[in-house]
């Protein structure tokens, strides 16, 4: 035993040095000062967390992860005295919101739908917003699936390059629709399980008619597309429905 005591603290065998990098926002030294604080402990009193040999990989990942924009993270024994760690951060593709104006709190959310780190305050359309209207944002949770955050995000990508239609804001109700909110006031209104592709097809064939062609960004209250081939629009003095499948037959009002 005694030994071991002191053949663990030999100094060519004990973790001296870390380094760490990558991730352009992460606070390295903090990065760095959380290894060593891990590195400090024993084990069982004898062998030190810096023995070469035996250093705790993984609650040094696991302490490493738990800050904030931190995603991946490699830890590697440069040699017996020298660990080398490096990190790549979340990437931020849209914003979780407590609430559809601006000045409420917000949280970073990655591709995966991830939230991850606060997001500052932020003016304009730099980011696509989500509100939950069932759930508070969270740091650590997840906003909706992979899946959901790319079918919307390509569907108001697809808003805005074949329509000119610049969604800045999706909310989930707490129905379970989805409510895509239009620079200049208008709505759609989608329900969450459905075909997206088949969403826009019924919309972008509703827009080409001649009826309809004249509404722009802002030029309707709402537009109606939980219904499959049924879309319900209201503009500011009329309501009208129309059915689509792909020829768009005369419109009736309502």
């Amino acid at each position: 035993m005694v030994a071991l005591w002191y053949g663990a603290r030999i100094q060519s065998l004990t973790i001296a040095s870390v380094e760490a990098k990558g991730g352009a926002t992460v606070d390295l030294d903090a990065i760095e000062r959380d290894v060593e604080s891990v590195l400090a402990g024993d084990y069982f009193f004898i062998v030190p967390k810096r023995f070469s040999y035996a250093y705790p990989h993984d609650e040094i990942v696991a302490a490493i992860k738990r800050a904030p924009r931190v995603d991946e993270v490699s830890v590697l024994r440069l040699s017996p005295t020298a660990l080398s760690v490096t990190i790549t951060e979340h990437t931020p593709a849209a914003l979780w919101c407590a609430a559809r104006d601006l000045e409420s709190a917000c949280l970073f959310v990655s591709e995966e739908g991830f939230a991850f780190a606060e997001a500052p305050p932020l003016q304009g359309a730099v980011f696509l917003r989500y509100v939950t209207e069932n759930r508070s944002p969270e740091t650590g949770a997840t906003l909706a699936s992979a899946e959901y955050v790319r079918l919307t995000r390509e569907f108001v990508r697809a808003l805005i390059e074949k329509r000119e239609l610049y969604a800045h804001t999706i909310t989930e109700t707490r129905d379970g629709d989805v409510r895509y909110h239009i620079r200049g006031g208008g709505e759609l209104l989608v329900a969450k399980d459905a075909d997206i592709q088949n969403v826009f097809e019924n919309l972008d064939a509703v827009l080409a008619s001649e009826e309809f062609r004249h509404l722009v960004s802002g030029d309707f209250m709402y537009i109606d597309l939980r219904f499959g081939e049924k879309v319900f629009i209201k503009e500011f003095a009329s309501e009208s429905a129309t059915s689509t499948n792909r020829v768009i037959p005369e419109a009736t009002t309502t």
